[in-house]
């Protein structure tokens, strides 16, 4: 059975009901929390942005709350969306303050195939929970992947090129971020989602959730493995720019320091006063027309040429 409204999505399959929200309106959240009998303050988090790190049960149902993270693929970011989950023994309510591929994949695809519906179904809500979970670590693996493959690129660039990267650093910073967020709180969740489920359903579920706490502490390793290779590449990225910075003023120093004796000269015999061989009654013409210019050029080509060789035995350059 399935319920074509935007905001209340429903199915049943044998004695099983998973109801589906997205920005559901006021009238619909009393609506539901009178049906399942909820406790209000439950119901009003699922709408506030709310970082919970264990299950709250009461003795209908077991209340959490999840953080999916959903890629951009226009702006090539991760932006989280917000999941109130309530599991009863016979019932899941998910409520969304966002998209959210993977609950939207799973439930259509269980409305489209009987025999999807039959194996997610057959074992009740705790099992249905479950492939929820599962699919959305597999949602958060891809992107964990994604960022391993960009890590790959990104190191010959880092190490190679002559360019900075630091805006492809920053935004690849950015995502790892996000899904640290999101992956380091659901260890905690998921582990005490396990001990909540044994008591709560059954023993016969809990083998599934830990295999769910298993794959989430996998990711954790890996995001963690992820952000300390892209910290040492931007440490990598902020060296290769500093020394690019530090050569290209080192050059604009050389070239102002050996144009110091030119511009020395040039100012004394620019000055209003009399000089030897300047503009004057007795101007020097014993190699032509251009004797004083030869002179000023050939001091401060043997001046700078002096520079040169003290800061070469220095070793400044």
């Amino acid at each position: 059975m399935h319920d074509t409204e935007t905001e209340h999505r429903t199915q049943k399959h044998g004695g099983t009901t998973w109801v589906d929200l997205e920005n559901p309106t006021k009238e619909v959240l009393v609506n539901l929390e009178h049906t399942y009998s909820l406790d209000p303050v439950h119901v009003r988090e699922t709408t506030q942005k709310a970082q919970h790190i264990e299950v709250e049960r009461q003795s209908q149902y077991l209340f959490l709350v999840l953080h999916v993270p959903v890629l951009t693929t226009h702006t090539d970011k991760i932006h989280l969306t917000q999941v109130g989950v309530f599991l009863g023994k016979d019932f899941l309510l998910t409520i969304r303050d966002g998209a959210s591929p993977c609950i939207t994949d799973l439930f259509e695809v269980c409305n489209l195939s009987p025999v999807k519906a039959e194996e997610f179904f057959k074992e009740g809500s705790g099992y249905l929970l479950y492939r929820l979970i599962n699919s959305l670590l597999g949602d958060i693996s891809e992107m964990t992947d994604e960022v391993y493959n960009e890590l790959d690129a990104l190191e010959d660039l880092v190490f190679d090129a002559k360019d900075s990267d630091i805006h492809r650093i920053g935004k690849l910073r950015q995502k790892i971020v996000r899904l640290s967020r999101v992956i380091g709180p659901k260890r905690l969740l998921l582990d005490d989602l396990a001990e909540q489920v044994n008591s709560f359903i059954g023993s016969h579920i809990t083998k599934y959730y830990l295999s769910n706490v298993k794959l989430v502490n996998k990711l954790w390793e890996e995001v963690e493995e992820a952000k300390e290779t892209v910290e040492v590449y931007k440490d990598a990225d902020f060296t290769t720019s500093t020394e690019q910075t530090n050569r290209i003023l080192a050059i604009l120093t050389l070239v102002f320091t050996f144009t110091i004796p030119i511009s020395v000269v040039g100012t004394l015999y620019g000055m209003n006063v009399p000089m030897p061989g300047a503009l004057t009654e007795k101007v020097w013409r014993f190699w032509g027309p251009y004797t004083t210019a030869f002179i000023a050029i050939t001091i401060s080509t043997i001046l700078a040429f002096l520079m040169h060789m003290y800061f070469k035995r220095k070793k400044w350059y």
